[in-house]
């Protein structure tokens, strides 16, 4: 077939049973690892530590004692950016287990591709606040210097 000339047809019949029982073999190896595939990572100063599945759905948020020290719009860029490093690691390995499957230059590859969080832009780092009072400047619930 398709310009071979098969002349043992039950060899050929065995071959293509073979072919068949590796690839299940190997989609059954990707399916697991794609199954255990979950990350968790810590920002750089250990304040945060997310924990994401393989299609970057947040499974864990743990927060240091520090985190109570920082500001809210500080501590939410350090969880949005630490989180978007895990999912960005967990997407990594999805497309190294699935390349393993259906080959680097594949279709299916480039979905996952696609769908993989963009790398942060320098401008998005998370960048300490100017100093506003302890509401964060929502000037508590009777306003500035009118506290009971």
């Amino acid at each position: 077939m398709f310009g071979a000339h098969i002349n043992d047809p039950h060899e050929w019949m065995r071959e293509q049973e073979q072919r068949t029982a590796a690839l299940m073999a190997k989609a059954q190896d990707a399916q697991e690892r794609l199954a255990a595939n979950s990350v968790t990572h810590s920002s750089a100063d250990r304040v945060v530590s997310v924990t994401v599945n393989p299609g970057g759905g947040l499974t864990g948020l743990t927060l240091s004692p520090e985190a109570e020290r920082m500001r809210h719009g500080q501590l939410a860029a350090l969880i949005q950016a630490t989180y978007t490093q895990a999912a960005r690691m967990a997407a990594a390995r999805t497309m190294e287990i699935m390349s393993d499957l259906v080959g680097g230059d594949s279709e299916a590859l480039d979905i996952v591709r696609r769908s993989m969080p963009a790398d942060p832009e320098p401008d998005d780092r998370p960048r300490p606040r100017p100093h506003l009072d302890d509401d964060e400047g929502f000037g508590g619930v009777y306003g500035k210097g009118d506290r009971r």
